[in-house]
């Protein structure tokens, strides 16, 4: 529902009320705040859904990311414990589990860039709505509305980046094992990967958990932003401070 639609309304009511007798006794006032207040709430939920709808498929992404990753640990972890020869052959499927990977990341990091530019268009064209409205009261409420939804994506946006440079981190990781292996799958030698491999499982646990915080803060933000706009979401907990960096 645009604003256009509502001028639309309006000029009909005023037709009418200029002709029927009946309809006169009616607050033109009255009337188009009411008409107003109805637009506002149409199309706050029209630009609402429009965020959220974003945020979905960027969460989405993320799970998707988060599974392959989840798979090249298991083989990770089955070269580590094969025999020599299984290991051989573990090996070929997880150079090819690695490129699954690095193609989520990189989908990944295209989706949040998506998602950036979505929002920044969003929230133009929602303060843009702020000064079509006549009524105080109804700007307000849209005003506060659009700064918590500002709040929650910088929330959401800043941990899906982070959850985004773990798994860049985790993918170098990938790669220095890939490397590793081509010329020491010896059982002595992957012996000798053993607190480095701890290292890196841990690691791994915490961007699995990071993951599921930034599902569950999304769906906090929905919950928030379309039953009590006033209050920004909070986050699950702060950034993860040990998060390995990315090696250039």
């Amino acid at each position: 529902l645009r604003w256009g639609c509502v001028r639309g309304l309006l000029g009909g009511l005023v037709s009418l009320t200029k002709r029927g007798g009946r309809l006169a006794i009616l607050s033109l006032k009255g009337a188009r705040e009411e008409l107003v207040d109805h637009a506002v709430e149409g199309l706050m939920k029209v630009l609402w859904r429009h965020l959220w709808g974003r945020f979905s498929e960027g969460v989405t992404e993320q799970g998707m990311a988060r599974d392959e990753f989840a798979s090249a640990g298991r083989m990770l972890a089955s070269i580590q414990t094969a025999s020599e020869v299984a290991a051989a052959e573990l090996y070929s499927e997880y150079l090819d589990q690695i490129d699954l990977c690095a193609r989520r990341v990189e989908r990944f990091d295209g989706q949040i860039e998506v998602l950036q530019i979505g929002a920044d268009q969003l929230f133009v064209d929602w303060e843009a709505e702020l000064e079509q409205f006549t009524s105080e009261a109804i700007r307000e409420q849209s005003s506060r509305r659009l700064e918590a939804a500002r709040s929650g994506f910088a929330l959401l946006h800043d941990e899906l980046t982070g959850v985004h440079g773990q798994m860049v981190a985790s993918l170098f990781t990938h790669k220095d094992y890939a490397l590793y292996f081509n010329h020491n799958l010896a059982g002595s030698s992957r012996e000798l990967l053993g607190s480095e491999n701890r290292r890196f499982r841990a690691t791994m646990a915490t961007m699995s958990k990071d993951c599921k915080v930034v599902e569950a803060d999304a769906r906090t933000f929905n919950e928030r932003l379309s039953g009590s706009p006033e209050v920004a979401p909070e986050p699950s907990r702060g950034p993860t401070p040990d998060a390995p960096e990315s090696k250039q």
